[in-house]
């Protein structure tokens, strides 16, 4: 489990802190500082004066100790690394299929850890749990309020606290298990997820106003044709829709940072319309969480 979870060398660097230069004097700190890699040389951003950069080995292993006291089986992890922008930001996903929804899902699934921090002061340090689908690519974006934690960029990051937080994730997971197999009840016909795509997700913005993006509705449109085709017209392939662009970059338009920060910016995307008010009436959120409660 160890050699699993061990560091890639990509991120075992210093982050320093040096001064912005202009016309060969050095600003103020007030303004920001670069952040810079100590091996390469290399400018990962700029940070604002009070964001100290704490090195990515600091705060991986206490969260590693945690997780070794939660009680959560690790025999069987994987993890897949996302190291972006030269380092400047990391995901880490860590999948243990000891523990599964099958049963109530209705297909292969797992539990996954994700992990995110930076050093550019892009991303919070974030651990969080979700239900990852086996067969294909996707994570299903967390819906469950539980399962997600943020810690400091500080070395004082307690080992004991994530391991208690961590702790909890599998049965906290159950309540989106059951959600997700809700969704397969709540019909939903092409028409109807073409208007939700086009009111909430697929909008440019101009100076004047916000209208739909054709391009970007079609192919969204091509992705619930795939998914309603082989799960059924209904809320949880409207529901995989989403979460498939939230996990799915164009990598060929995009050069460079491009990459990371369109990434970033769909999962964010995604995160937030699942969560959402939009989401959750077409999905019947209300009768579901009474059902629960009964």
């Amino acid at each position: 489990m160890l050699n699993t979870f061990e560091l890639p060398e990509a991120l075992k660097f210093n982050p320093v802190l040096v001064p912005i230069q202009h016309n060969g004097y050095d600003l103020p700190k007030r303004i920001g500082q670069k952040v810079v890699r100590d091996d390469t040389n290399e400018v990962l951003g700029i940070v604002k004066s009070r964001n100290t950069p704490t090195p990515y080995a600091d705060l991986w292993e206490p969260l590693v100790n945690g997780l070794e006291t939660s009680g959560l089986d690790l025999d069987d992890a994987e993890i897949k690394w996302n190291i972006m922008n030269n380092g400047a930001r990391m995901y880490a996903d860590i999948t243990l299929k000891s523990y599964n929804y099958d049963h109530i899902v209705g297909e292969k699934t797992a539990l996954q850890m994700r992990v995110r921090n930076s050093v550019d002061g892009s991303l919070k340090y974030d651990v969080s749990a979700l239900i990852k689908r086996l067969w294909c690519a996707n994570g299903c974006s967390r819906i469950a309020e539980n399962t997600s934690a943020q810690f400091k960029h500080t070395v004082n990051t307690e080992p004991e606290k994530i391991g208690e937080v961590a702790s909890t994730w599998p049965v906290a997971l159950e309540d989106d298990a059951h959600l997700f197999n809700h969704m397969r009840k709540v019909e939903i016909d092409r028409d109807l997820a073409q208007h939700f795509l086009s009111r909430n997700l697929c909008l440019t913005k101009t100076k004047t106003k916000i209208k739909t993006n054709d391009k970007w509705l079609g192919r969204m449109m091509g992705l619930w044709d795939n998914y309603s085709a082989s799960i059924g017209r209904n809320g949880y392939a409207l529901y995989n829709t989403l979460t498939h662009y939230g996990t799915h970059v164009d990598r060929d338009s995009l050069r460079g940072a491009e990459v990371g920060n369109r990434a970033l910016r769909q999962e964010q995307d995604v995160q937030t319309l699942v969560r959402g008010k939009a989401f959750k009436s077409l999905i019947m959120y209300d009768d579901f969480e009474q059902r629960i409660a009964a």
